[in-house]
Parts: C-alpha cells; sequence; structure tokens
C-alpha cells in the first residue's frame, strides 16, 4: 500500500524501516532508531506509515515526534489510514488519535495479564526459562519434566544442605567436583542467552558457582513438585519495569510435575537455614555500608557476624574466589568504630584552632604558601592585562573620532625610551602620510564599532 502511494505521487523511496515483534509503546526499537540516525543525517525527508499507530503508541512519545521533531528536522510525516500530513493544517484530531492507541495498548496489557494470570492458576508453566533440574516437556511446553542431568546436580545440593553444609560450603563443593554451574549448563544445551559462557578463553569460568544460586535453589518450592508462579510483575505498561512480589502474592498449584526431592527434605532444609544465625537477629547499624573497601581486590567489605555475637567486617570476594584474593582482611566492628571516632575528634579539636586546622588543610590538598602567592599574582597580572586591553581599545576610539591628537596617540602607546622615542617618530611620519593620501580619515561616521554589524 505505502509503495503503491509512493509511485503515485512520484516520491523517492530511500528505504524501509520494519520493526517486527516490537511493542509500539517501545521507541528503541532497531529499525525506528535507525530511521532517526538517516534523518539526523540529512538523508530522508518524508516519513509514512500506514497509521499513527504504526509510529508509536505511547501518546507522550508519539506526539513529540509529530509535532516537535519531524517539524524541527523539516522532514514532512503522513500517515496514510488516519489522513494525517503534516504539511496540512487539518490534523487537529490527531492527538486524541494517539490517546485512543495508548489506551488500546493499555487494555491489550491489562488483557494479556489477566491471560496469563489464569494460566498461573491452572498450574501451567509460564515463565521464559524452566528452573534448573528440569525441560519443558517438548509435546505440551506448558508442562515441566526432570532434567536428568541436572537433577542429579539439585539432588546432590539438597542432600548437602540436610547433612549440615551451609551454601558456601555447598558452593566450594561443587567446584571441587568441578560441576558446571547452571547458566554453563544451559549454555552447552543451546541455550543462547548464555553463550559467554562457550568462550574457551577461561575455561574455569564454567565451574565457578555462587553461593546465591545455591540459595535460591535450596529455598525453591518448585522441586517439591509444585508450581510457582506470579513471583513479578509488571509495575507499568508503559516502562515494563519488573516488581518483585511477596511469598503471600505467589500463586503455587501443588503436585504438576514429576518432585525432586520429598517434601519432608525440603521442610527440613528450610528449618535448617532459619536456624543459621542471620545478620536480621543482631542491632549492630550498618554504618560503614559501601564505604570499607578490601585493600587487596577493591571489594566492598561485608559485615558479618560471629558465633559470640561480635560484629566485623570481611572481604566475602575472598571466600567465591580465593586465587583472586589471598586473604579476608577483617576487621572488628567495636575496633573500626572507635578508629573513626578518635579521627573525628582530633578533626574536631583542630576546628578550634583556625591555624592548625588551615595548616593541615594546606598539607592534606598539596598546596603551600609559596604556590598561593604565586597563583595571587598570576590572578592579578590577568586581571590587569585585561584592563590595558581594555584601556589601549578606548584610546583607539578616542583617536579614531578625533578626540586626541595624533601625537597624543602615539605618545600613550611609547615610553621615553630611545628605541621607543624612534619608533614614535616613524609613527608618526606613516600617520601623516596615510593622512596627506587619505587612506585614513579618524572620523566618527566612518569607524565602525565591533560590535556593529558590517
Amino acid at each position: 500500500m505505502l509503495e503503491s502511494y509512493c509511485r503515485e505521487q512520484g516520491f523517492l523511496v530511500y528505504d524501509y524501516y520494519v520493526d517486527d515483534g516490537y511493542s509500539g509503546l517501545n521507541f528503541n526499537r532497531p529499525g525506528f532508531e535507525r530511521m532517526l540516525n538517516d534523518i539526523d543525517n540529512g538523508r530522508v525527508n518524508l516519513v509514512i506509515t500506514k497509521d499513527l499507530s504504526r509510529l508509536g503508541r505511547d501518546y507522550i512519545q508519539t506526539g513529540y515526534y509529530t509535532e516537535v521533531y519531524f517539524s524541527r528536522k523539516h522532514v514532512r510525516y503522513i500517515a496514510l489510514n488516519d489522513r494525517f500530513d503534516s504539511m496540512r493544517d487539518d490534523n487537529d484530531i490527531a492527538p486524541f488519535k494517539n490517546i485512543l492507541n495508548d489506551m488500546y495498548a493499555k487494555d491489550l496489557s491489562r488483557k494479556v495479564k489477566a491471560a496469563k494470570r489464569q494460566r498461573a492458576k491452572n498450574g501451567y508453566y509460564i515463565s521464559a526459562q524452566a528452573p534448573y533440574g528440569y525441560k519443558p516437556n517438548p509435546h505440551n511446553r506448558n508442562q515441566l519434566i526432570v532434567d536428568v542431568e541436572a537433577s542429579k546436580v539439585v539432588r546432590k545440593i539438597f542432600a548437602l544442605a540436610l547433612s549440615g553444609y551451609g551454601a558456601v560450603k555447598i558452593d566450594n563443593a561443587l567446584k571441587a567436583e568441578r560441576i558446571i554451574n547452571p547458566s554453563a549448563y544451559k549454555a552447552k544445551n543451546g541455550d543462547t542467552r548464555f553463550s559467554r559462557y562457550n568462550d574457551n578463553q577461561n575455561p574455569n569460568k564454567v565451574y565457578e558457582w555462587c553461593y546465591a544460586t545455591i540459595q535460591i535453589i535450596l529455598q525453591d518450592r518448585v522441586y517439591t513438585g509444585d508450581m510457582v508462579n506470579h513471583k513479578c510483575e509488571i509495575v507499568n505498561y508503559k516502562t515494563k519495569e519488573r516488581q518483585t512480589l511477596p511469598k503471600e502474592q505467589y500463586i503455587i498449584v501443588p503436585n504438576t510435575h514429576e518432585p525432586l526431592v520429598s517434601r519432608e527434605d525440603f521442610e527440613q532444609v528450610q528449618m535448617l537455614i532459619k536456624s543459621r544465625p542471620s545478620p536480621s537477629v543482631y542491632e549492630t547499624e550498618n554504618l560503614f555500608r559501601g564505604v570499607l573497601v578490601c585493600s587487596e581486590c577493591g571489594h566492598s567489605l561485608s559485615m558479618a557476624h560471629r558465633r559470640d555475637k561480635r560484629t566485623y567486617y570481611r572481604c566475602m570476594h575472598h571466600y567465591r574466589h580465593p586465587g583472586e584474593c589471598l586473604h579476608t582482611h577483617a576487621i572488628f566492628y567495636d575496633d573500626l568504630y572507635k578508629a573513626v571516632l578518635e579521627r573525628i575528634r582530633a578533626t574536631a579539636k583542630l576546628l578550634q584552632d583556625d591555624e592548625a586546622f588551615y595548616r593541615l588543610v594546606e598539607e592534606r590538598s598539596g598546596l603551600n604558601t609559596s604556590d598561593r602567592q604565586l597563583a595571587t599574582e598570576r590572578d592579578k597580572l590577568k586581571r590587569r592585562q585585561q584592563e590595558l586591553s581594555t584601556l589601549l581599545f578606548k584610546l583607539f576610539e578616542d583617536h579614531a573620532a578625533g578626540l586626541i591628537s595624533d601625537e597624543n596617540y602615539v605618545a600613550s602607546q611609547t615610553d621615553t625610551s630611545p628605541n621607543k622615542q624612534k619608533s614614535k617618530r616613524k609613527l608618526l611620519c606613516l600617520m601623516q602620510s596615510w593622512r596627506n593620501r587619505q587612506i585614513i580619515k579618524p572620523t566618527l561616521n566612518n569607524y565602525v564599532k565591533p560590535s556593529q554589524t558590517i
């Protein structure tokens, strides 16, 4: 349809811009961005779409492009079915059509969300990727079946947890047995979303587990045979930002697939996790959060608690990657608090003595007295130079207007030294010669100020 219209109107088609599979609420579409780039480079002066919704469905952004951007870039925009043409003045209905297109997208989002919620209530598998240990049934994509190879690792993780291992110890045990992590396993089975693990430059990367992954597996009810959905939802249909929901709002349907662990073992693991000391039971305020870093690897230090309830900071990167950080670099919270408090009190004392405080600032800033004097003298010379430039320009204006004689003007430009006196006489002779030949006429009418347009 668009090609036929271009042939009828005699328009030369420069290129086609297609964004199949992208929402009209999204303006970061590759075809749309390529079109904007061609417009910015002056290659396109006319844009044609089937209707306004093909340009976009967000009425604010679409209105910006139709009313501001295209006009600023001198680009004509035509929406055929909506009879919109930016060269005409009868486009008053266009903003209302943009609002209707936006409302359609909102209504469609509401319907899709309701349909997904109903599928979750039916116990269907609706997530983007299957949990580690399962895979989608090739005959029914809404059902999970056991992944034999990965399920062995999941059962091993729960067995180690039942024997008293924590997440960090399980992490180290899996690394020692050189079991590849879930992401590397999915990349091995052809999942392109984790193709970075197919890089052979770091072969040990596939064996690096994270204790957080272990914690997620140990607390996921899906391994008991229950389908757990609606863990998060999109807050706004335009921004597509996801919000994690509390467990009370999860949609859980029991006995939808084969379990990997029994319910009794799963509950026992949850009891063991809850029985371990948690930082939340301690009342120590984390005053130095995000401030302390490891002097060896540069990672932030994390707060931890000993069995005697003493709080300390340590480098968790050492536990996760002992080959990269060889020491914990731990320090007790009380000792750190005392050291910082002493430094604050010492600085407060210096504030009472102005001279001592200024000396401290000079030492820390690396700026001594001589440097300050030189900087001050330099600023004075710059100001004086600006003043002299202003005076010379005013002097030239007065001379050009005939307010001062040639002798006085030349005298103001030279001093009394012999060489300067010789230059003065030479300059006077030149000026008199120019006057006789009427090359220079220092009258106010012939003088043009720099601020005037010539």
